[in-house]
């Protein structure tokens, strides 16, 4: 199953849930916006990831 990441920068296409999660989860940590993942083939959301930057 492949699913797609979708950012404000587009969508990016990923065989692995893993690889998908990695980048949705870096993608949000960096724009501070929560990142969907969905599946590819039924446009279903698999999972959100909202990340927060630590402050010192």
């Amino acid at each position: 199953m492949s699913y797609n990441v979708v950012t404000q920068e587009g969508v990016r296409k990923f065989e692995n849930i893993d690889d998908a999660g990695d980048y949705a989860q870096a993608m949000s940590l960096r724009t501070g916006e929560p990142v969907k993942v969905f599946h590819a083939e039924t446009g279903l959301v698999a999972f959100t990831v909202k990340t927060k930057k630590e402050t010192k």
